[in-house]
């Protein structure tokens, strides 16, 4: 991989987490970013996630350019959304038990 604006995981990361707390609201989290070599650049999922449980799953996914740190693509917001509502229903009960 050549020098590039976002050359670790840790700092793809990072610029995912910004961009989504820009975009979306709480509970979205950046997975674990992949490099893309063909198209230079970090494929990084999106997860819906709460406190004191494991990542509930995937809801999106975004694409980083990796010289300019831009977001260059990402699954459409109200998609992302509407799949985090889903999983929310499913783990229902996890969510709204009270913490030990």
């Amino acid at each position: 991989m050549a020098t590039h604006g976002i050359s670790t995981v840790a700092d793809a990361r990072a610029a995912a987490t910004a961009w989504l707390i820009d975009h979306l609201p709480d509970r979205f989290a950046a997975g674990i970013p992949a490099y893309d070599s063909p198209h230079e650049g970090w494929r990084i999922p999106v997860w819906l996630a709460y406190p004191g449980l494991p990542p509930l799953g995937p809801v999106g996914e975004l694409f980083m350019d990796a010289v300019s740190g831009e977001v260059q693509a990402h699954t459409p917001l109200a998609q992302m959304k509407t799949q985090a509502l889903h999983l929310y229903d499913q783990h229902r009960a996890a969510i709204d038990a009270p913490l030990s």
